[in-house]
């Protein structure tokens, strides 16, 4: 029986949305029925050689000019009336050529889902999407400063505006996505977020993010997708162990700045605390265990507290262990993320206006004080434990792609 053919589309200029979309393929290929190859770009698709894959070299929108245009628009408007058609072609070219019986992407290869959807190409099309990204969830974003005549309004205006806000967004960010469908004729195709997908996979926990909308046929969460082991384990680890102050844990991801870092330098030089950095680009920091990469997943379940910039993997890692977090988040979406955790009441958040050494320090205070955060991030931890998301992810393909030849072929 011949293997069928996967084409795994990412965006290998940041870690999340490689090692997500890797994860599931390195658990579809230990089946055997699968023969994988990947496309994408950037730094991160050497996790994709280390794991053994072939990649295509596929040019994307660099990962400067993607957080500009966040920065610049509040959401991600990755598709423009400059770039829609070039992107397009670019992957229908990269599907043409290898011509896959399954495609699956991650954010920012939306466009493949509709080069996939051509009649003499016609592929499986699997979206591994984050919950909050989806039309399926009605996030709670708001502005860190409101105008106070806002909050005299009812709250029916309120949620009715935050709803019309919400639709804009994605209306907007998916225009061009859908303006393409429209000229392919693929009009059943298109969503309020661009190209439905034959599957959507959300690597994310019900229990955080429940999805009351989703149609259950095709949208699946799977739970978190947990990736370590990029990085070393730290030498210090043993020494970081046996340190008998309370132990931070900071990492921004690949999001930190200098500000930042001078800002955690001054907010605890005088020693009071073991601080563990990971750092993106290294150098030495007051007398922090680490200032460089290291495995978080190794240090998480020696830490007390983890200060993060509430991604996805490093809020789920958190959760896992069992530390309650102090979440220092930047953009909307990991503002989303830090309110669903605040909620849950294992975390704190703090914004961009809250970035005061004073604000730090008042959040750790409460998250060692309070006991409360311990015991409902064990209580999260036990729940989320069930999934299995790899095993989930392998089956849900294999399951939807035996249906799909059923239906979607005999079109």
């Amino acid at each position: 029986m011949s293997k069928l053919k996967v084409l795994a589309l990412v965006h290998g200029g940041m870690t999340s949305h490689t090692v997500r979309v890797l994860a599931i393929a390195k658990a579809m290929r230990q089946t055997g029925r699968y023969e994988i190859i990947f496309s994408g770009d950037g730094p991160y698709m050497k996790f994709v050689e280390q794991a053994g894959f072939e990649w295509i070299k596929t040019e994307l929108v660099g990962k400067e000019e993607l957080n500009q245009r966040i920065e610049d628009n509040l959401a991600t408007v990755y598709y423009t009336a400059k770039n829609y058609e070039k992107y397009f072609e670019i992957e229908k070219a990269v599907i043409e050529k290898y011509r896959p019986d399954i495609i699956i992407r991650d954010h920012f290869r939306e466009m493949a889902g509709a080069a996939a959807k051509i009649g003499q190409i016609r592929a499986f099309d699997v979206f591994v999407q984050k919950a909050t990204l989806s039309p399926y969830y009605h996030f709670d974003f708001r502005p860190e400063k409101l105008p106070k005549w806002i909050s005299l309004l009812p709250e029916k205006i309120l949620l009715w505006a935050a709803g019309a806000i919400e639709n804009h967004f994605r209306r907007k960010n998916s225009y061009y996505i859908c303006k393409k469908l429209k000229e392919l004729g693929l009009h059943k195709f298109i969503a309020i977020d661009g190209v439905r997908p034959d599957l959507t996979l959300f690597p994310d926990a019900e229990e955080i993010f429940p999805l009351p909308d989703a149609d259950r046929s095709f949208c699946k969460h799977i739970g978190p997708v947990l990736v370590t082991g990029q990085d070393p384990a730290p030498e210090w680890l043993e020494e970081y162990k046996r340190d008998k102050r309370k132990k931070i844990l900071i990492s921004k991801g690949t999001s930190g700045d200098n500000e930042e870092i001078n800002l955690f330098k001054e907010t605890f030089n005088d020693g009071k605390y073991a601080v563990a950095l990971y750092l993106v680009r290294g150098g030495k920091v007051n007398d922090f265990y680490g200032c460089g990469q290291f495995d978080i997943d190794s240090v998480l379940p020696f830490s007390d507290i983890f200060i993060n910039h509430a991604g996805t993997g490093s809020n789920y890692l958190a959760i896992k262990h069992k530390v309650p977090m102090l979440a220092f988040y930047d953009h909307f979406e990991q503002q989303i993320n830090a309110v669903e955790l605040e909620r849950k009441g294992v975390a704190i958040r703090l914004g961009k206006e809250k970035r005061k050494r004073e604000d730090i320090l008042a959040g750790v205070k409460e998250l060692l004080g309070n006991g409360k955060y311990k015991r409902n991030i064990s209580v999260l931890s036990e729940s989320i434990g069930r999934y299995d998301a790899l095993k989930l992810a392998v089956e849900y393909i294999g399951e939807g792609f035996e249906n799909f030849k059923k239906t979607a072929l005999s079109e």
